[in-house]
């Protein structure tokens, strides 16, 4: 499993391609939901931004975080905290 993330953005997090890093969601419910072991992957998106892949990314997608409209789950845009996993 893997997160993209852009070169210019992992220096300023001290994070490395191939580190391995969990991804929290940063929400106000207080309800704990997180993805382990994704590993860095350098990929041409914009800074500040990640991307990962469906359903290994499911998780951290609050139910309750929807499109006004359509009620769709609003899986492209999850304020997520990424937290380095011990290098091995």
């Amino acid at each position: 499993m893997v997160i993209l993330m852009n070169a210019r953005d992992m220096p300023m997090r001290k994070l490395h391609e191939g580190d391995y890093v969990t991804l929290e969601t940063i929400a106000s419910d207080s309800i704990a939901r997180n993805v382990r072991g994704l590993r860095l992957k350098v990929y041409d998106i914009p800074e500040g931004c990640i991307a990962g892949y469906y359903p290994e990314c499911n998780p951290p997608i609050p139910l309750w975080h929807h499109a006004k409209e359509s009620m769709v789950p609003a899986a492209k845009s999850i304020p997520v905290r990424m937290v380095p996993e011990p290098r091995t």
